[in-house]
């Protein structure tokens, strides 16, 4: 009778555990469940939602109205799942990757995976240290440009993924031969966001990718309350803002609804293009310039190293000079000597850091140089 009651009692004792077990494990995937399926504030181009138990990551086409373009199941090594039509099983978290882009190396270094990148384009333009030193260990492989790859490179270094920039064009047939050797590829658009804070938002798309949902969510609301915050609480005038120089013999200007311009907005500045409704840059002629830009208190992100370069150059600067009595700025405090430059790596996960640094600059002769993250005086 004892040994009958003891197992009854071991019983009750295991089916309560087990319940409560599953009830956790329930409440933690409606949890999982009820995040995952929130609309993102700014970012366009991906959507993460959870199907059943499994986390979903859809790419939107950015060049052919956000339409889904691949969907990927982010299963885990003991999960049994079935794909569904026109599905990509991705095992997460990624181990092994080889990013196309300086603006992801941030994004990866912040989540703590810089260990997983196994190979890069090249090393020029690349700013993160950690990166570089990994590259010049051999821990990190030079596999070239992804329509240029060096197949036998890119087997050799056994990557699981190719995160790269999204195109309008064909995928190259380097990358289909890697994907027929099951490496699979994922197109990238956070260039295409017209929103800084949606770029930034691209940090949840690495947080899917490397099961760290909560961790990229948690960084993410800082920056963008630091954003919003750096945003409403500056009181300055408008500041008539020119922007770059000429490249090539033409001279490229954000549009009005551009990244660029919402930068500007947000720090209150302005420029002849403001009510432009274009998204991209505008290619303009020098006197086209001349002719719209009458006024500029500043003069951000020439083509140059110094002033006198600039004038070396073409004598045509001046007037625009005389204009912004020689506030010039570029961004290029944070640059190495293979010409990485910070601003395009950091600045892509950081827009608060650049809104501060306009906001600052935009005090015009006021400005603290010294506070500036990004930008510098460009010398005489």
């Amino acid at each position: 009778m004892r040994i009958i009651i003891l197992v009854f009692t071991l019983f009750l004792f295991f089916s309560c555990h087990q319940e409560v077990k599953e009830n956790k494990k329930t409440k933690h995937l409606e949890a999982n469940n009820s995040q995952s399926n929130q609309q993102l504030s700014y970012a366009k181009g991906f959507e993460l939602k959870v199907e059943g138990n499994i986390q979903k990551l859809i790419i939107k086409d950015p060049f052919n109205g956000y339409t889904t373009q691949k969907k990927y199941a982010l299963v885990h090594k003991k999960d049994n799942y079935t794909p569904k039509k026109n599905e990509i099983v991705l095992t997460v978290p990624l181990k092994r990757v080889i990013p196309f882009s300086t603006s992801f190396l941030s994004m990866i270094d912040t989540l703590g995976e810089i260990n997983s990148i196994v190979g890069v384009e090249n090393k020029s333009y690349i700013y993160n240290p950690k990166i570089l030193n990994k590259i010049e260990e051999k821990k990190v492989g030079i596999i070239g440009s992804i329509g240029q790859l060096d197949l036998e490179k890119v087997l050799s270094v056994n990557p699981q993924v190719l995160i790269s920039i999204g195109s309008t064009g064909e995928t190259p047939k380097t990358v289909q031969k890697l994907e027929k050797a099951r490496i699979i590829s994922i197109n990238n658009y956070d260039w295409q966001e017209k929103h800084p804070l949606g770029k930034a938002e691209w940090i949840k798309f690495f947080g899917a990718l490397y099961d760290k949902q909560d961790e990229a969510t948690k960084i993410f609301n800082f920056i963008a309350s630091n954003y919003t915050s750096l945003k409403n609480r500056q009181q300055q005038k408008p500041v008539n803002v020119l922007f770059s120089s000429p490249y090539s013999g033409t001279w490229y200007i954000p549009g009005g609804k551009s990244y660029g311009a919402q930068f500007l907005k947000d720090a209150n500045g302005t420029y002849a293009w403001s009510k432009d409704t274009s998204t991209g840059s505008l290619p303009l002629s020098f006197e086209t310039i001349v002719n719209q830009q009458k006024e500029a208190d500043i003069w951000l992100s020439p083509n140059y190293n110094s002033i006198t370069e600039m004038v070396s150059d073409d004598s045509r600067y001046l007037p625009f000079l005389n204009k912004v009595e020689n506030r010039v700025y570029s961004q290029n405090k944070r640059i190495n000597s293979l010409g990485g430059n910070d601003y395009w790596e950091k600045g892509a996960l950081r827009p608060d850091l650049v809104l501060k640094d306009y906001i600052e600059l935009f005090k015009l002769d006021n400005c603290i140089s010294d506070s500036l993250f990004f930008f510098e005086k460009l010398d005489n």
